[in-house]
């Protein structure tokens, strides 16, 4: 077999908060959070960007919101073909 035209399938995993957005729509928040939760407009465009953010600003969502981790985020499979 030539190894030239193997691929290799990698399996990563990435970080959604899709559940975020959900619980604000449920409790009517899309506009307030960065108040509540004392966060900056910044934090909320890596949010929106899936990207990775900070324990500690994770922390104040789930206090500002009170709620737990998973209910604002989860882990999401990824497959990388190399």
């Amino acid at each position: 077999m030539n190894n030239k035209n193997q691929t290799k399938l990698k399996i990563a995993y990435k970080m959604s908060y899709k559940k975020l957005w959900k619980v604000l729509i449920d409790k009517g928040m899309q506009k307030n959070l960065q108040k509540q939760c004392d966060i900056n407009a910044a934090s909320i465009a890596e949010l929106g960007k899936d990207a990775n953010v900070t324990t500690y600003l994770l922390i104040k969502i789930c206090l500002g919101l009170n709620c737990s981790l998973a209910d604002i985020c989860e882990t999401v499979r990824i497959n990388i073909i190399e």
